[in-house]
């Protein structure tokens, strides 16, 4: 009769466990990749115009502000960055914790960095493939990406310089 009552109790507790944790549905991953697909059109936005504003829509203001400090150097070095992204591929969005997501990506990107004094283009990067992770927190309703991380050690391209 022990026995049997011991796995009653571990048959509980394991019934608890999985009825609180929190129920994942596919409208919250849909939001989640649309958040980084958001943040990126924004950074892609943001490089060209020189105005990172749109950012605080996608981002939180410490991640804006990370970004803000990328533009202002490329500005203060007189260049301009075109940035496509030629593909993102989405890996499993977990929700580590209430009002928290993460997200893996396989992003290619291409990059045309022209001079302002000139307007003659000073280095084309194409092919520039990035694994990243994007750490999102929900504010007000909204996943905002809150931080980006490089899984790569190194990022593979075929650069070239002109």
């Amino acid at each position: 009769m022990r026995h049997t009552s011991a796995l009653a109790l571990i048959a509980l507790a394991l019934a608890v466990v999985v009825g609180c944790s929190p129920v994942v549905s596919d409208a919250d991953v849909v939001a989640v990749e649309h958040a980084v697909r958001a943040y990126n059109e924004a950074l892609i936005k943001g490089f060209v115009s020189f105005d990172m504003n749109a950012l605080n829509l996608t981002a939180t203001e410490e991640q804006a502000q990370r970004d803000y400090y990328l533009m202002a150097a490329l500005g203060e070095g007189r260049v301009q960055m075109f940035s496509t992204l030629q593909s993102i591929e989405f890996g499993e969005v977990t929700f580590p914790g209430e009002g928290k997501a993460s997200v893996t990506t396989t992003e290619t990107w291409d990059y045309e960095h022209v001079s302002l004094d000139t307007s003659e283009t000073v280095r084309t990067e194409t092919g520039v493939v990035y694994h990243l992770q994007y750490d999102l927190v929900l504010q007000d309703g909204r996943w905002l990406v809150a931080g980006v991380t490089s899984l790569d050690e190194t990022t593979e391209s075929q650069e070239t310089t002109q």
